[in-house]
């Protein structure tokens, strides 16, 4: 997906809000921009900053999108643009460096054992 076409998907989003009704992020910490609808709206305004590392990517949002948004699609280019633009937070630098070394976000783990730490996006 090109930016160009980011773009146009971004234009469909009418802000109704539907998108943070199943929004487990938006759920948990109550913030518009941390939710859907709040981080379309920084991508519109092309103000790409480290809150779309806080979507799950979990595709909750696009259910109830009247708008049929591939919401998850644009926060994976937006975070595209992000590694570009070297803005990277250390949990994700660890998660992909664990994924590529270890084909998981933990890291090395033993069998029968929780991780050290847990990271998500």
């Amino acid at each position: 997906m090109t930016e160009e076409i980011i773009f146009k998907d971004i234009e469909k989003c009418s802000n109704c809000g539907f998108c943070k009704i199943n929004c487990p992020t938006f759920k948990l910490l109550m913030n518009e921009v941390i939710g859907p609808r709040g981080r379309i709206n920084l991508a519109k305004k092309n103000i790409t900053d480290e809150v779309f590392y806080k979507c799950n990517i979990c595709r909750a949002c696009n259910e109830k999108c009247p708008s049929g948004i591939d919401i998850d699609e644009i926060m994976i280019q937006v975070r595209h643009l992000l590694v570009k633009k070297k803005k990277e937070t250390e949990g994700n630098k660890v998660m992909i460096k664990n994924v590529r070394e270890f084909g998981n976000p933990f890291g090395k783990i033993k069998k029968g054992e929780k991780p050290a730490e847990l990271y998500c996006c």
